[in-house]
């Protein structure tokens, strides 16, 4: 096994659900598991109090004890690991509800780094392994919840011929109410309960598109797999090729890489190439390696965990030219994974010049443990350093050129005429 592979190597319980599954979940591509089977799930007969607070502290302390020794972040948080723990224990010893401890622990997440660790009590992870399919029932659409200025959903992606492309919404559209209701900062992600629903049913959107007024959708969902694809077009006036990646791709990214640069170079003889990048949240099967390969060779720094170093390295594999094309790469805050990794490897080696916003630094792996109460902890245990040194998890990518623009506020029409980022992409081939 490669040590990119080694290194990036999550089931699909542990990366998926925090890359690609949630987002799934948000974005109107549900399960096909009825809602009723979630609600009537059959839950242990309540224990008593004596119990309850035993059980509460066998897990407690396997929060801690579990966490400690592998967490990647232990240096980047504020707490004392040894006298904190032995504070809070006993509020949890005096006895509290089982609401209160899940509060507890809730309130324990917010002190370590963002998105570094992931808690879900037993009825979550329950709810949550029963939404663990690539079949779903919805309106087939990749999303996130924006909540400024007014709380509202924005359209990462489409996929083709889904029921939200037939009705046609695009990337970039946001969604201020469904059904009538609008979209609330209080109910977060949870909208995903109002956009979903069974297979030929009506969901009713106000929809606003970049530079368009108001106007309401119907959507009649359907049931569908949660497939996004990989998209090309050609930007004459730079000569080059732009290369969407797209959400939550695979394995099968490499092939259609190679497909779109070699169609792009026959068809338009490009000289230049972007690959846009700022909706690419990439899972474990993302083909980290071999896409390196395609522009550049040698040192692509280091995986790390608290324990272990794993160099990154790769050997050139000239594909049309593609080792000495010159390239821009878009970010923003929704690139994440693996495909960070390969936006800071490029920028450090000289080799791609990076235009945006700065990511979240979102590459680190991610580790799982069953609490004995049945709950469950996802957490960070590894982290990548750059060529240059620079821990990617703790920094996120820098942009060479940054460009402030919200993925809502541009477009793809007229040949991107509308989106500041591939117009200082196409400035840096022709100035």
């Amino acid at each position: 096994m490669s040590v990119v592979r080694s290194a990036l190597s999550v089931t699909n319980r542990i990366l998926r659900p925090f890359f690609i599954i949630i987002l799934l979940q948000i974005s109107g591509l549900f399960t096909a598991c009825n809602a009723e089977d979630i609600d009537n799930l059959s839950l242990p007969t309540p224990l008593p109090a004596s119990d309850r607070t035993e059980l509460h502290l066998r897990t407690y302390d396997a929060f801690w004890t579990r966490l400690e020794p592998d967490y990647i972040f232990v240096g980047n948080t504020d707490f004392d690991w040894k006298l904190m723990p032995m504070q809070t224990r006993r509020q949890v010893s005096s006895g509290i509800t089982d609401e209160e401890f899940d509060s507890l622990i809730d309130s324990f997440i917010d002190l370590f780094p963002d998105s570094t660790i992931i808690y879900r009590n037993r009825s979550e992870r329950i709810a949550a392994d029963l939404k663990a399919t690539l079949s779903y029932e919805g309106i087939g659409a990749y999303i996130t919840v924006v909540n400024e200025p007014i709380p509202h959903i924005v359209l990462l992606s489409v996929i083709t011929s889904s029921p939200a492309e037939k009705a046609g919404l695009r990337a970039h559209d946001s969604i201020y109410s469904v059904d009538g209701k609008p979209v609330t900062k209080e109910e977060g992600i949870a909208v995903v309960d109002r956009v979903r629903g069974p297979a030929g049913s009506v969901v009713t959107l106000q929809v606003i598109s970049p530079n368009s007024s108001e106007r309401t959708v119907e959507v009649t969902r359907e049931r569908l797999q949660a497939t996004d694809m990989l998209r090309y077009t050609y930007l004459p006036i730079a000569k080059a090729g732009l290369i969407r990646i797209p959400m939550g791709g695979n394995v099968n990214i490499m092939s259609d890489m190679l497909t779109s640069i070699e169609t792009l170079i026959d068809q338009n003889g490009i000289e230049n190439l972007v690959i846009d990048m700022r909706v690419a949240h990439s899972n474990d099967d993302w083909p980290l390696e071999s896409m390196l390969s395609l522009f550049t060779d040698g040192d692509m720094g280091t995986r790390y965990t608290r324990y272990n170093d794993y160099a990154l390295t790769v050997d050139a594999q000239d594909i049309s030219g593609s080792q000495t094309i010159p390239l821009v790469l878009l970010i923003g805050p929704d690139t994440q994974g693996a495909s960070e990794i390969f936006a800071a490897a490029l920028q450090d080696k000289g080799r791609a010049t990076v235009i945006g916003q700065p990511t979240l630094g979102y590459v680190f792996d991610f580790d799982h443990f069953i609490l004995p109460d049945g709950g469950e902890v996802f957490f960070g245990n590894s982290s990548y350093v750059s060529p240059l040194g620079r821990d990617i998890g703790v920094l996120g990518v820098m942009p060479d050129v940054l460009v402030q623009s919200s993925w809502d506020q541009v477009s793809d029409e007229e040949n991107f005429k509308y989106d500041p980022v591939v117009t200082r992409a196409k400035l840096e081939f022709t100035q």
